[in-house]
């Protein structure tokens, strides 16, 4: 993956900006599948049964396979797209 030097640090990114990009990371990484949704103050991002990343309030959020909460800066789309690419690929298939 790229970095995201050319990005302004100043300038906060919009959930639906954060997940647009992150599904871009994911996808650049070999994810398919994957189904974004958002408004102006919160976007999702569904990856796989039972994985579905949140953005809201400049967080991404998402629950590991064990109930675990995990939390990711959004203006580092890049930096989750990583930690996901781990988490997908660990999660057991859906049934």
């Amino acid at each position: 993956m790229g970095t995201l030097s050319w990005i302004d640090p100043s300038l906060r990114l919009t959930p639906v900006q954060a997940v647009s990009m992150l599904h871009s990371y994911l996808t650049a990484a070999g994810m398919r599948r994957l189904y974004a949704a958002g408004h102006a103050t919160v976007a999702s991002l569904s990856i796989r049964a039972g994985l579905t990343v949140w953005c809201m309030g400049g967080t991404f959020r998402w629950s590991d396979e064990h109930g675990h909460t995990t939390t990711h800066p959004a203006d580092d789309p890049e930096g989750a797209a990583r930690r996901l690419s781990g988490v997908s690929s660990s999660m057991p298939a859906a049934a």
